[in-house]
């Protein structure tokens, strides 16, 4: 005899009744999982009490959504109406209009027919532990989606960095162009969103791509949520990109590439250099190649992040000037000023642009793009690389800005310092189940981190006096 899915047997040997409670009744029932124990061992029985209460369960769910449904029949008329001749197994027959039990059918033997008998008798003479059946749902106001999207962009854009807004509105534009303006949200089911969300990846996007809209859109339902609109978020979760799929996409090397030593040497050829055209370009190739900081990080550098820490110039990485921002809370670092930077003349443009009365290391370029801090200099250097012809190895690798990173975090890892000293140059963040390093180490000192400049040979081959030069011009 096979169990009914909804019956599990525990390592006691007792049989136990789970079913889920559909999520549009979690609210008003108070319960996500309904578990009961039978407290049989006999599974005969267990399968009748599965069966029964699976019924009545399902009667429950349609009286939440439908007050006018009808109640099951009495014990006695579902007793009369058991038919057991010429019966091999157990089977029940619904009625298509109450879904109510209106016969039940055993194997026909008369220890078989005895424990289905007494078994219903138990069954439906308890009652179901669900709590607050009838209590209303939660209503809001009847939100338009046009109006929810009006009103997230008033109350919760203004702290979402540009591109991360640009982001979000493409993803609000696809779902409302999927669902109508008019469309009220809390109309607006999981199957629905399920489709839409199915629809972007067949759309020549990515299940990356895809998921990412996902996200944005489940924030607009997450604010709708809060304002006591929905009582559920019904986007969250409909595409998601599991941790095999990243590794295999991963493997299949849609990933940042480092550049390897002949493309650096090409990349800083003084004669090729000077096809960068723009200054702010040119220095920060230098110190995204010496610090391994990310693009944004340096497209917002003030004069003022250039400090002095004893004897020791150094490099702030924070977010306490207007246009600043920081990915996470390891960004924000201090790091000694590589002595090549420094022969390069950054200290010496520093010190002009003070003199001149500006506050920024690149005061002509912007930082308040919608595509980011630093999309200025993205777009500047991977132009540069695509006239020198520098392309990634492999066929879905990317090269970039972003490459310069990858480069200086392996090239440290070739050296003798400890991966807590290069997490620290680089602004990663430590695993968060490192309690050594998370609760009781302090932050390191720039004196320490600069320990890390043999790791960085690149003076080793680049004309240094020649890019100077370059620089200055």
């Amino acid at each position: 005899m096979r169990l009914p899915h909804h019956l599990v047997r525990s390592a006691s040997g007792i049989y136990h009744f789970r079913l889920k409670v559909p999520a549009t009744l979690h609210a008003a029932i108070g319960l996500r999982v309904v578990k009961v124990s039978l407290r049989t061992r006999d599974a005969t029985v267990a399968h009748v009490y599965a069966h029964a209460l699976s019924l009545r369960y399902a009667q429950a769910f349609a009286v939440g959504r439908e007050p006018a449904m009808p109640k099951p029949p009495p014990l006695a008329d579902l007793l009369a109406s058991l038919d057991t001749k010429d019966v091999r197994r157990y089977e029940l027959d619904l009625d298509p209009a109450t879904r109510a039990l209106t016969r039940m059918r055993t194997d026909g033997s008369a220890a078989d027919n005895a424990a289905a008998l007494e078994a219903l008798k138990v069954v439906y003479s308890q009652p179901l532990p669900v709590a607050a059946p009838n209590r209303p749902a939660r209503k809001g106001t009847g939100m338009t989606l046009e109006a929810a999207m009006a009103r997230y962009e008033k109350s919760e854009v203004p702290g979402l960095k540009g591109n991360t807004w640009s982001q979000r509105q493409r993803a609000f534009k696809s779902f409302i162009d999927t669902m109508g303006a008019q469309t009220k949200v809390a109309d607006i089911e999981r199957s629905t969103a399920a489709a839409w969300g199915t629809d972007l990846i067949g759309d020549a996007r990515t299940k990356t791509t895809a998921g990412n809209m996902v996200s944005h859109v489940a924030q607009l339902f997450e604010a709708l949520i809060a304002w006591g609109e929905i009582a559920q978020n019904t986007v969250k979760g409909v595409v998601v990109v599991k941790k095999k799929e990243k590794d295999l996409r991963r493997k299949a090397g849609f990933e940042w590439e480092p550049f390897e030593l002949d493309a650096l040497q090409r990349i800083y050829d003084p004669a090729n250099l000077v096809k960068t055209r723009t200054e702010h370009v040119r220095w920060a190739a230098m110190i995204g190649l010496y610090t391994g900081a990310r693009v944004g990080e340096v497209a917002q550098l003030f004069l003022r992040d250039f400090i002095t820490e004893g004897d020791i110039p150094c490099l702030c990485f924070r977010a306490d000037s207007d246009g600043q921002t920081q990915k996470t809370e390891a960004s924000e670092r201090v790091i000694p000023l590589h002595p090549d930077l420094i022969r390069l003349g950054l200290l010496e443009r520093v010190e002009l642009l003070r003199t001149e009365g500006h506050e920024r290391l690149f005061p002509d370029m912007r930082i308040d793009s919608k595509a980011g801090t630093g999309n200025a200099i993205s777009k500047g250097f991977g132009y540069y690389l695509d006239r020198l012809g520098i392309q990634p190895r492999r066929e879905n690798g990317i090269v970039g800005f972003h490459s310069l990173r990858k480069t200086v975090v392996q090239t440290l890892q070739a050296s003798n310092l400890s991966a807590e000293r290069r997490r620290a140059y680089v602004g990663h963040e430590l695993g968060e189940r490192d309690v050594h390093a998370v609760n009781y180490m302090r932050l390191w000192r720039p004196k320490e981190l600069a320990e890390l400049f043999p790791g960085l040979p690149w003076g080793q081959w680049l004309a240094l006096d020649a890019i100077k030069e370059l620089l200055k011009s």
